[in-house]
């Protein structure tokens, strides 16, 4: 997978004390340290304070909504620092003792209906753009026995009443679609799912920061996306286009807020189309002024009350190429609302 670059250096405020004169000698204006980036931050996903918890509708089949217990996910970020802050993200950890409840609903009822929560017991790591190589889950629905996933270094492996059975990436996910399998089976495939969506959106949201120093300076910020190697899915653009409006003014600051569209735009290596809008609410950033360290970044507060965060209304749909046309399978689209707030984080 292709790898994204963060450049935190074009977002970092400029902090900048002034020293007033006394007794008519003239002081020197204080100077701002370098900024400095770790190679290591926390990361913090929290429920959005307004209670509008992440929800997904899939392919019309069934609708999940994802409730992270005590409002919070923690984890830990690696980066690459390299010449003028360029940052690569290498790797990420999901700490233990996270914990999520996902409610599913299906319009005709099926045995993947249900609520229960998904328990972190042991770190799960993966680097980035890559699934996860280490770390174990336990579902605990409320009318089976308590079971669990341990990932693998190229799978999981699935424990239960029923055995120990081993999975390839591939026939893992295939489970959820697979209507013949058990419940607690095709609820085991969704809740890593599940994970693999909240850091595939951690990345795409921190992985717009470096843009937003650029939005300031170009409102609004508009890029063209892949264009179809053939005929579009019917009522699709040829070329979409996404485009980022800061909705501030002056200078980029704490509490600005930012909307993220995306119109018909295609992901050519992903064979993904993404349509409607991400809402970037309440931009925070503090750096330390005397050492210059970035101490945290994000969207959103933590605390109770906090306004903020970012905000879904937008549909991933799966494309298909047969003989040059493309298509959306009706199954294949995937519509996102609610959100979370987004924090990173000196250690």
């Amino acid at each position: 997978m292709k790898s994204r670059v963060l450049f935190l250096l074009g977002i970092s405020a400029v902090l900048l004390a002034g020293c007033g004169s006394s007794g008519g000698d003239d002081e020197p204006d204080a100077v701002e340290a370098p900024l400095v980036i770790l190679d290591n931050y926390n990361f913090f996903l929290g429920n959005l304070t307004n209670g509008e918890l992440l929800t997904a509708n899939v392919g019309g089949e069934f609708t999940v909504t994802i409730d992270m217990d005590d409002g919070l996910i923690a984890g830990n970020l690696d980066l690459d620092v390299g010449a003028n802050n360029t940052v690569t993200f290498l790797s990420y950890l999901l700490r233990a003792g996270n914990s999520f409840t996902l409610t599913i609903m299906s319009p005709e009822g099926s045995e993947l209906d249900g609520t229960f929560r998904v328990s972190v017991m042991t770190d799960i790591e993966g680097a980035f753009g890559e699934p996860p190589t280490s770390g174990l889950l336990m579902l605990s629905p409320p009318d089976v026995l308590e079971f669990s996933v341990a990932v693998l270094a190229d799978g999981v492996e699935l424990r239960s009443i029923a055995g120990v059975e081993q999975y390839t990436w591939e026939e893992f996910a295939a489970l959820l679609d697979d209507e013949q399998a058990a419940g607690f089976r095709r609820q085991a495939a969704l809740s890593v799912g599940v994970i693999e969506f909240l850091v595939e959106q951690f990345f795409n949201v921190a992985g717009i920061l470096d843009d937003l120093e650029l939005v300031t300076l170009n409102n609004p910020y508009i890029e063209t996306c892949d264009m179809f190697t053939g005929s579009p899915p019917q009522g699709v653009l040829p070329e979409g286009e996404l485009t980022i409006t800061w909705l501030g003014s002056g200078e980029l600051s704490d509490g600005d807020d930012f909307t993220w569209a995306f119109n018909n735009c295609w992901s050519q290596d992903d064979e993904e189309l993404l349509h409607g809008t991400v809402t970037l609410e309440d931009y925070t950033e503090s750096v330390d002024f005397n050492t210059g360290v970035l101490f945290n970044i994000g969207f959103g507060g933590l605390g109770a009350g906090a306004p903020g965060g970012v905000i879904f209304d937008l549909t991933f749909s799966e494309t298909v190429e047969d003989q040059g046309v493309w298509t959306i399978p009706a199954d294949g689209v995937i519509t996102v609302g609610g959100g979370f707030v987004l924090n990173i984080q000196q250690p």
